[in-house]
């Protein structure tokens, strides 16, 4: 699902030329739906714990404290469970008696009358940091060592969520519960018939006697949570991507959880934002401490191998060996299904058709029973059969589809947080580059949908920058400067009818590749429907010409390469056509579609004059 885009400018022509306009940024982090929950702005709640953040620079202020403040904190303020609470949950959780502790703590939740403006009861953060673990752990999913624990990775999720709804991520101490934990940090525990351990030992001098390693999971190994073996975040986005294209059994669990984590640091860059203007600090305090910026911190520590390049590296992780070898699976044999001891196990259960009880047999996850270990080798994309007249002229894998908006919206996290701190980890200008280079030498159709204006989660001014900056690097350097054309633009990085008619339109690309060609056409036709969406946008002057003469100009171009017999064999996609032969396609369907978008542009303008010369004449009626 999309970012909501909470800062969403409108797009007039002032948005995409102005210089305040956030046109070298990414998207906003995407406004919370808060549901029922409700806003406690007046409640007195001074004796009560606000957060289980120990940072103070990150405590939320009281809105009923600021009368002032134009936007009060949407959240609640978070209870400590009672120490009789925490220790049953505790027990539980010990005794690996999960659903047990998730009845108790939605319990918890779900007694409070409706519209009662009253802290409510949270968790510890090691308890928040379990569940997480159990939302994608192969113990919880693909290989369920309990017939109810693939239930209980779905409840844990649901009930996280309602969590991070209800409380925000700062009161509810989610920055502690999902702080990763390198090897070297902690001592390997040598207890056995361990799994996954709560991981509550990130700072053992700011927590509780009670809360240090004392639940444990039944297993093989010890200190087996995702916080610990996933070393940092982007090691772990970096594997999760990779098993978009290798393993769907295994992404259809990490889509989730990837999908919780971003709305977490989405909400969290918000919220700290939001008390950071609250604050008139300039510095931005608080969100320099956000979980995204810590992240980096610990990225970019490492002595090696951090930075812009390596994390862009994770966003596009897409199963080949080179991305195997860099981001690899995060427990031992990962991807692999349930063994056959534990097949005919589950074969060995009562199962009585009368009473209900298949033995297991209908749970979710039975379907990847059977499925002893998936592939250990990437997926192959899906070719049309020799129908070369379709537009999907090669269809990417459902699953890879599913992870593009995951990764534009992480690239728009770093961007937010890049552009609002005054020194922030990541180069802007770097990171969006170095985006803009990865985005460029991806194969045509996975360029296609990364440059997609319709379905993007990126911001319309933050795909301007992109489509702007690919589109520079593609066109020949006889094309006339933006700077020379439209000076304001150019320098706020935004597009204008006059850039795309007189810099871009007209010209091939600067290489006989047809592929180039075809990207810079698709490039084209998506920076005219956003220039032409704009509201009271300027109009175009002399929009066909320029499409029919760029049109003409990419195909004579891309006509004059001929690759050989044998070398096209071996390019080709496996079903005799080339893929110089699908470019070509590519970019005639798109030269196409850029003219048809030229005559609707025409037919529109033409009505809008008709109404136009409508009013004024009845203006004039009424005058006279």
């Amino acid at each position: 699902m999309p970012p909501l885009k909470s800062l969403q400018l409108s797009l007039s022509s002032s948005s995409l030329s102005s210089i305040t306009s956030f046109v070298t940024a990414g998207a906003s982090p995407r406004d919370m739906q808060d549901g029922d929950v409700d806003v406690d702005a007046d409640v007195d709640v001074e004796d009560v714990p606000s957060t289980y953040d120990d940072d103070p620079s990150s405590s939320p202020t009281d809105p009923s404290s600021s009368p002032d403040s134009d936007s009060p904190c949407p959240y609640r303020k978070a209870k400590r469970l009672p120490p009789e609470l925490k220790e049953h949950c505790r027990v539980y959780l010990e005794e690996s008696l999960h659903q047990y502790t998730l009845n108790l703590l939605n319990s918890l939740l779900s007694s409070r009358r409706h519209g009662q403006r009253h802290p409510a009861y949270c968790p510890p953060p090691s308890q928040l940091s379990l569940l997480n673990t159990l939302i994608v752990h192969p113990d919880f999913t693909t290989r369920p060592k309990e017939h109810n624990w693939p239930e209980v990775a779905v409840e844990s999720l649901i009930y996280l969520r309602s969590i991070l709804s209800l409380f925000g991520p700062i009161n509810a101490g989610f920055k502690e519960a999902t702080r990763f934990i390198p090897t070297s940090a902690y001592s390997r525990s040598s207890t056995p018939g361990s799994d996954i351990e709560l991981d509550d030992t990130h700072d053992d001098t700011r927590r509780d006697a009670d809360e240090r390693g004392l639940v444990r999971l039944s297993g093989r190994h010890s200190d087996n949570s995702i916080w610990r073996k996933g070393q940092d975040f982007f090691c772990v986005v970096g594997w999760a991507f990779n098993c978009s294209v290798m393993y769907p059994a295994r992404w259809r669990h990490w889509k989730q959880w990837l999908e919780f984590m971003l709305e977490l640091i989405e909400s969290d860059l918000e919220e700290r934002r939001r008390l950071d203007v609250e604050s008139g600090q300039d510095e931005n305090p608080h969100l320099q401490e956000s979980i995204l910026a810590g992240y980096l911190n610990q990225r970019s520590g490492r002595t090696a191998g951090g930075g812009v390049k390596w994390i862009v590296k994770a966003i596009f992780a897409d199963g080949s060996h080179a991305s195997r070898s860099i981001f690899q699976e995060i427990w031992n044999k990962e991807h692999k299904g349930m063994s056959h001891t534990a097949l005919n196990k589950r074969k060995r259960e009562k199962v009585n058709i009368e009473k209900g009880d298949f033995g297991g047999w209908l749970d979710n996850d039975s379907v990847y029973s059977s499925q002893a270990s998936e592939p250990p080798t990437p997926q192959k994309r899906r070719t049309n059969s020799g129908r070369l007249d379709r537009s999907d002229f090669q269809a990417l894998e459902p699953t890879f589809m599913e992870s593009v908006p995951l990764r534009q919206r992480l690239f728009s996290a770093l961007s937010y947080l890049c552009f609002y701190l005054s020194d922030p980890p990541l180069d802007l200008t770097d990171l969006y580059e170095t985006f803009e280079t990865a985005v460029k030498s991806q194969p045509l159709p996975i360029f296609a949908a990364l440059v997609s204006h319709p379905t993007s989660a990126l911001r319309v001014e933050s795909q301007i920058t992109i489509l702007r900056g690919m589109t520079e690097l593609l066109v020949p350097s006889s094309a006339p400067s933006p700077a020379k054309i439209d000076r304001a633009r150019h320098d706020a990085g935004g597009i204008s009818p006059r850039i795309l008619e007189r810099c871009f339109l007209p010209f091939p690309a600067n290489t006989i590749a047809p592929e180039d060609n075809a990207k810079l056409s698709l490039l084209l036709e998506n920076l005219v429907q956003i220039s032409w969406s704009a509201e009271e946008g300027e109009r175009f002057e002399d929009l066909a010409q320029a499409v029919r003469k760029g049109v003409e100009a990419r195909e004579a171009k891309a006509k004059g390469k001929k690759t050989s017999a044998r070398r096209g064999a071996r390019a080709g996609a496996g079903n005799g056509d080339t893929a110089e032969e699908e470019a070509r396609r590519v970019l005639e369907l798109s030269g196409q579609r850029l003219l048809a978008l030229v005559e609707v542009i025409a037919e529109m303008e033409e009505e809008e004059e008709e109404e136009r010369g409508d009013e004024m004449d009845e203006d004039e009626d009424e005058d006279s």
